[in-house]
């Protein structure tokens, strides 16, 4: 699958919405963007790497000699990166935000809603495309192998500092404090 690297799966899905949608859509996106109890839920779910829906008017024209492309609707856009099979992937955003899944995707065209999975399943297939290049930074680790490296490189840091200020007794105390608390991260 082209849309593989590593650890790390890219999903691109465009579909067409129903005229007047995009007047839910656009402010609730607003919103959803500024307000962090909207997307609470969906930002504890650690194997998304980044998840973005926007609305499409057009295409971007790049000048001639290519012409300037008519869109027939406007388009629900949604790229997402993440860990783990497309399957799993799915199975998520259906079992855990099925209500957020029906406000989002409720206007595009064939949607079937987010239960039973796999007509949802069959939809998103259809609408999805291959990306042409997928690159990703860390591709043999997941979102939570990146947090734990980061957490555990700001308590290094945290204890190089403070080895510079305290006796070689109170060093191995905090020495030892710290891997306890790492554990989790190691």
């Amino acid at each position: 699958m082209g849309n593989t690297h590593g650890r790390a799966t890219a999903i691109t899905v465009l579909t067409p919405l129903r005229r007047g949608w995009t007047l839910w859509l656009v402010p609730s996106f607003f919103v959803a963007s500024r307000v962090p109890l909207v997307t609470a839920t969906l930002r504890k779910l650690s194997f998304i790497h980044f998840a973005r829906w926007s609305v499409l008017k057009r295409i971007a024209h790049n000048g001639p000699p290519q012409g300037e492309d008519t869109l027939s609707y406007r388009y629900l856009f949604f790229e997402s990166n993440f860990n783990g099979s497309w399957d799993a992937y799915i199975d998520a955003f259906s079992h855990i935000i099925p209500s957020r899944m029906r406000a989002v995707w409720g206007g595009s065209y064939g949607f079937p809603g987010p239960l039973p999975v796999t007509p949802f399943k069959d939809y998103i297939s259809r609408n999805e495309f291959e990306a042409d290049h997928y690159w990703s930074a860390y591709p043999e680790a997941s979102t939570t192998m990146v947090l734990s490296a980061l957490e555990v490189q700001e308590r290094l840091r945290d204890l190089m500092r403070e080895a510079e200020t305290v006796t070689p007794e109170q060093f191995g105390a905090a020495y030892r404090d710290a891997l306890t608390d790492l554990q989790r991260h190691l």
